[in-house]
């Protein structure tokens, strides 16, 4: 049954996410500019760099964390900021998945990288979603 609630809560984080992204867009990269901002990134948040690649990949899914390669897979050469900070909110949790820790991460993350707008938004549709997620600290 766990995994059964597992699957609700990635599919209801999804579609947060999508609304979230008809509402507030944010930049979109081609694949040498993604790596160049994600690499500042990831040195502010004190992770390895993370390599981008674009790969075929299902016309559904804009991103995909590896962690045994430690890139993100792209599709194409264009990724949204959102894609690779979801992406990036993967590496960046002792849990994999996308609960809580996860959506309170990928909060944070446009907090510091995209705007407190974004933020507050993304936030707002999580909890509006009945989806779990620390409280925003404006501040961070």
């Amino acid at each position: 049954m766990a995994k059964k609630n597992q699957d609700a809560e990635t599919n209801a984080t999804y579609s947060a996410e999508t609304h979230f992204e008809s509402e507030m867009p944010t930049r979109n990269f081609t694949a040498i500019e993604a790596e160049t901002w994600l690499t500042n990134v990831c040195e502010n948040e004190d992770l390895d760099p993370i390599k981008i690649s674009r790969q075929k990949l299902p016309s559904n899914i804009e991103g995909l964390a590896v962690f045994d390669d430690w890139c993100i897979k792209v599709p194409t050469n264009k990724v949204s900021q959102h894609t690779l900070l979801h992406e990036l909110a993967h590496f960046s949790c002792a849990n994999r998945g996308h609960g809580r820790e996860f959506r309170t991460r990928l909060v944070a993350l446009h907090r510091r990288y995209t705007s407190l707008a974004h933020a507050a938004a993304l936030h707002q549709i999580f909890v509006a979603s009945g989806l779990s997620v620390d409280p925003l600290i404006a501040t961070s």
